[in-house]
């Protein structure tokens, strides 16, 4: 609700952790046996778990012939714009740069330079569980964050420029500079359509040229054809095979679907000031507040950044065609690396599991599978210490055996 800083600044890197807190762990099968093979192999450890991206410079004419580098992890952030705020999801971005509402050129660049980038598109796995804590004869109930495994999926849009422009038509009902939803007024005919008519810049002259006080220009940016009931299951099916018992939410978050071009003028700036708004909200001024801007403003909400992750909505996979790949594919290319962030406790509050852990996974999947479940327990030389270690790695893998029956993250 409130704003943020001008400037969008991304989330700062956190450390890879593999293993997690002994202390905080009820169930410790899978990642035992990963602690044994990397200790068995420390030759080849995975890199540091990054959150800077890697940079992905796609043209707006790639074909399929630059698939390869739009798998590749990439944030597609588009430049700040000058006096550029947004509220604390990210998801609605503003600015009352004076040149926008007097030169309708500059209004027009901006448009098309912003809708040119995706809008950012994530994978949000979330687990937990409920632990009943007792006190003598006072019981209390508390939650427990289990994991949070987030991944950016913006590349499976197709990359910078695979969006396309939707003007609102005619015969639809929309913000046209006026203050509720109407038909009128248009900015071309049917016959100029045909002959290639510029609309987004006969809007951008209309909203320009409005005497309008308190005046508006909305681009929304918009993801469709993607099927997330289908990857949902997947997902939920990857959790279940870690034996999780806990509960399990995903969410496909989107940043930057909106950007809101506002005139200059005090109430403009009010009403986009953090602290202003929240001084509105506790005194429930907003009531009063709210339908007085929603009756001065002329809204222009006309134009749309579509951006489709396949050319077809879900239901028809024989005519389907994804952009980048389908979401089976996808889930395949993540399924063991999901699994391994779920078990290892894995906690993306401020980053992103990216390109280096799915490949790392990969490494030691291979790894695992060349030298078994049960690799060979390092000799020492001392029959006594060798034997100690024997013991130990047959008591760690019955432990997770019993374990893996039992589950981890149930309600306790």
């Amino acid at each position: 609700m409130g704003s943020g800083k001008a400037v969008y600044q991304p989330p700062p890197a956190a450390s890879y952790r593999d293993v997690p807190d002994y202390a905080e762990t009820a169930s410790m099968s899978s990642a035992v046996l990963l602690e044994d093979v990397e200790a068995a192999f420390p030759d080849e450890e995975l890199p540091p778990y990054q959150d800077e991206p890697v940079e992905a410079h796609l043209l707006p004419t790639a074909s399929a012939s630059t698939s390869n580098a739009a798998i590749q992890l990439g944030t597609y952030a588009p430049p700040d714009l000058p006096f550029q705020t947004h509220d604390h999801s990210c998801r609605e971005y503003r600015t009352r740069f004076p040149l926008y509402s007097t030169d309708s050129e500059s209004l027009y660049k901006a448009i098309k330079e912003q809708a040119f980038y995706p809008p950012n598109y994530q994978v949000q796995i979330y687990g937990s569980h409920t632990e009943t804590r007792r006190n003598g004869n006072k019981e209390t109930k508390a939650r427990v964050d289990d994991f949070l495994i987030v991944i950016d999926i913006t590349n499976l849009l197709g990359g910078l420029g695979k969006g396309t422009f939707e003007i609102l038509p005619n015969n639809k009902r929309g913000y046209r500079g006026t203050r509720i939803p109407s038909l009128h007024p248009t900015v071309s005919s049917d016959a100029d359509a045909e002959e290639g008519v510029d609309e987004l810049k006969r809007w951008c002259d209309r909203y320009v040229a409005d005497k309008s006080g308190w005046k508006s220009f909305t681009l929304k940016r918009k993801i469709i054809n993607h099927d997330k009931k289908r990857l949902e299951r997947l997902l939920r099916s990857a959790i279940a095979e870690t034996n999780y018992r806990g509960h399990v939410s995903i969410d496909f978050p989107e940043q930057r679907t909106s950007l809101i071009v506002y005139s200059p003028g005090k109430i403009n700036e009010w009403r986009i000031t953090s602290w202003i708004r929240w001084v509105f909200y506790c005194a429930f001024l907003w009531i009063f507040a709210w339908p007085f801007l929603f009756i001065i403003t002329a809204r222009y909400e006309t134009v749309k950044a579509v951006y489709r992750y396949a050319d077809q909505p879900p239901g028809d996979d024989m005519r389907r065609r994804c952009i980048v790949m389908t979401e089976v594919e996808w889930f395949h290319r993540w399924q063991s690396a999901i699994k391994r962030a779920a078990i290892a406790r894995m906690m993306c509050r401020d980053g992103v599991l990216d390109e280096h852990y799915r490949l790392g996974t990969e490494r030691t999947d291979v790894r695992g599978e060349l030298h078994g479940r049960q690799p060979e327990a390092p000799r020492t030389g001392n029959a006594f210490v060798d034997g100690a270690i024997g013991l130990l790695g047959q008591g760690l893998r019955l432990a997770s055996d019993y374990n893996d029956a039992r589950g981890w993250g149930a309600d306790s």
